[in-house]
């Protein structure tokens, strides 16, 4: 006994499918985007470094204060999702990372992902090295899987949704 399975419409709807996935705008792909990836934005917080004395002072209305640069939890806070335009050929592109505003502290995540070399003063006294604590690659590396299969179902969903509200329905039922 032979089974035989036409393919012919599947490979049709997919033909479609991303046909359509090309004009579907980039801004729905990136909310979508953004959904998925807020498991990577709350495992980035969990493993961002904070003082030993776990100070921490709010800033004042203005984002200033005499001490500012100086609070513990500072990365951890200004750490943000932000959606930017996607390179050629990806569907969308959202980044995972530190504010680079002016009253952030987005300037020093370099020193603490890739560490600092022992310093002297003109004294003679050490300062410095920082062991390196690559934390944004630790968030990365512990939840990419479950972004990417949480983005692909809330891409579907999103495409879905978009294609109900702006593609002709009639044709293809």
């Amino acid at each position: 006994m032979e089974i035989k399975i036409d393919t012919k419409s599947i490979d049709r709807l997919s033909e479609a499918m991303g046909r359509y996935a090309r004009i579907m705008p980039v801004t729905q792909a990136n909310a979508a985007l953004r959904k998925a990836a807020r498991p990577m934005l709350q495992r980035a917080k969990m493993e961002a470094p904070v003082s030993a004395e776990g100070e921490y002072t709010p800033l004042n209305k203005k984002g200033r204060s005499a001490n500012a640069y100086r609070k513990g939890g500072s990365t951890r806070r200004d750490l943000r999702l932000k959606a930017v335009p996607p390179k050629a050929g990806e569907v969308g592109r959202v980044l995972v990372g530190v504010s680079k505003k002016s009253n952030s502290v987005g300037w020093r995540t370099v020193f603490i992902t890739k560490g600092t070399e022992q310093r002297k003063t003109r004294k003679g006294y050490n300062r410095g090295l920082n062991k390196p604590n690559d934390f944004l690659t630790k968030a990365y590396k512990g939840t990419i899987l479950l972004v990417s299969e949480t983005f692909k179902k809330e891409y579907r969903e999103a495409f879905v949704k978009w294609a109900k509200s702006n593609l002709p329905q009639d044709k293809y039922q």
